[in-house]
């Protein structure tokens, strides 16, 4: 679009709730007003001839199924007293054999031959009822000669034309004999009707018009209301506030939408804090290495003698301290961003286990921990080695900054199946049950005490999770207060 064009969309005024309302119940008011208009006035007269031309079309069939009975002439006078209709049953040389004389207004007994003859002629080209309109009464002599008009005598008491509809269809009987049955019907003009409901229609139209404006205007209230104070409430979400309006509020989407935003300020502020903590979290680790580094330092610079190889591994250490807590930060902002890939490959899962616990070997010497690890079996699993291997780094370095005085970490490996299951024990004070849901969460530190001296990141389970769901893998967390934490995930058997 060239430059300086605002998008159609855009010059379009965005309608409100209150509006979409009123306007969805104008339209629907109008559709209501066009149908009945449509149905009740313009489509009337259709109606009233379909209507009557399904009473003749029955009373055909129910002749025409009779047609061998003894008793058609009982039968005919019952359907032409029901219905008030008349009826004539002739052969093909216009010898009656049913009649029924004294229907009122019937034109069928007043018909010329040369009206029979046309009406049998057209009964002869179809096995289907067929159905016609004779007009009856004082006409023109020039008019007589209209295909639709009665050639015949006009009923009684007719002083302007009248419409009559017939029903008319050629029946066999058992001896094949050709039957021609006739049912008529006089039609009554609906115009007068057709007045009356036009003169009613405009005082529907107006009160239709008066009562969908007033419960548009009512409902758009009743409706907006709620949203617009929902929306007013979801404003101090930004600073992780959001106390909802409960007056008036009758809907369950809007007590639903009250709930999620309440859920979300309160996970808002629970990051707030965890970032807080964080920050705080990372400041110190931050402060102690580059302290340590400084100062030793200017010893070595300042002081003769100081340059030893002891104080150069503090420095090293330290150093290594700081490329740990960087690297795991820029780990977890990678697997959040999906920038980590995942590359599975076949492995030995008892010897990559074995492998991380080398690493503990000198705190295992140095501060007396203990790492037990004795699988049954050598396994082999498909996943990603580096990946899961930091897996079991994380969960490994966890037990044992929350392990109880034993200073005891138990790794246990279990095949089940098509599956592995690793288990990475501690015998600490366990964790509380209000604080499981939470564990997982970035920047999230437990309220227990740590028992060893670590850098955390409050990452490492962040990180666990995150692999182990880039995995498709399946994990969890036991404990129990005073009895220990259970870390474990399974890996499919390769």
């Amino acid at each position: 679009m060239p430059e300086g064009h605002a998008s159609p969309r855009r010059l379009l005024p965005r309608i409100g709730v209150r509006g979409r309302v009123f306007t969805y119940f104008s339209v629907f008011t109008a559709l209501l007003l066009a149908l009945l208009w449509l149905f009740q006035i313009a489509m009337l007269p259709y109606f009233y001839r379909l209507q009557k031309s399904q009473v003749l079309g029955a009373a055909v069939d129910t002749l025409a199924a009779n047609i061998n009975s003894k008793e058609l002439q009982q039968l005919a006078d019952r359907l032409s007293l029901a219905d008030d209709v008349g009826i004539l049953i002739v052969d093909d040389v216009l010898t009656e054999a049913v009649s029924t004389a004294d229907a009122r207004d019937s034109v069928l007994q007043r018909m010329t031959r040369a009206d029979c003859r046309r009406l049998i002629k057209d009964a002869a080209q179809s096995q289907l009822t067929q159905y016609t309109i004779l007009v009856a009464g004082n006409a023109k002599r020039e008019a007589l000669a209209q295909d639709n008009r009665m050639m015949g005598r006009n009923p009684s008491q007719v002083g302007v034309d009248q419409q009559h509809m017939i029903a008319y269809r050629q029946v066999t009987d058992q001896n094949g004999t050709l039957w021609f049955v006739m049912v008529d019907v006089r039609i009554t003009p609906v115009d007068a009707t057709v007045q009356t409901l036009k003169s009613q229609y405009l005082f529907i139209a107006i009160i239709m018009v008066l009562l969908g404006t007033v419960l548009s205007l009512v409902l758009s209230r009743r409706i907006a209301q709620p949203i617009i104070a929902t929306n007013d409430a979801a404003k101090g979400l930004a600073l992780g506030r959001y106390v909802p309006s409960h007056a008036g509020v009758s809907y369950s989407e809007i007590e639903q939408l009250n709930r999620t935003l309440i859920k979300a300020a309160e996970d808002l502020r629970r990051v707030e804090i965890m970032q807080r903590e964080l920050i705080a979290n990372i400041s110190h680790d931050l402060r102690t290495p580059l302290t340590l580094i400084e100062g030793y330092a200017e010893a070595m610079r300042d002081l003769p003698g100081e340059n030893t190889p002891q104080n150069m591994q503090v420095i090293i250490d330290e150093a290594k301290r700081l490329t740990s807590l960087v690297n795991a930060v820029l780990e977890y902002s990678a697997m959040q961003n999906g920038q980590a890939s995942i590359s599975p490959s076949r492995y030995n899962i008892t010897q990559s286990i074995r492998g991380i616990l080398i690493r503990y070997q000198k705190l295992v010497e140095k501060e007396g921990y203990t790492i037990r690890f004795d699988p049954a079996q050598e396994l082999w699993v498909q996943a990603d080695e580096m990946k899961i291997g930091q897996v079991v780094y994380n969960l490994v370095n966890n037990a044992l900054t929350y392990t109880g005085a034993d200073r005891t970490v138990t790794v246990t490996q279990r095949a089940s199946g098509a599956q592995v299951r690793i288990e990475v024990r501690d015998s600490g004070a366990g964790i509380e049950p209000q604080e499981l849901p939470h564990i997982w969460n970035r920047y999230y530190r437990g309220a227990k005490p740590h028992k060893r001296a670590t850098v955390g990141t409050g990452l490492g389970l962040s990180i666990v999770r995150s692999v182990l769901e880039a995995h498709g893998l399946h994990y969890g967390v036991v404990s129990q207060p005073d009895q220990g934490t259970v870390f474990w995930f399974t890996l499919p058997l390769s």
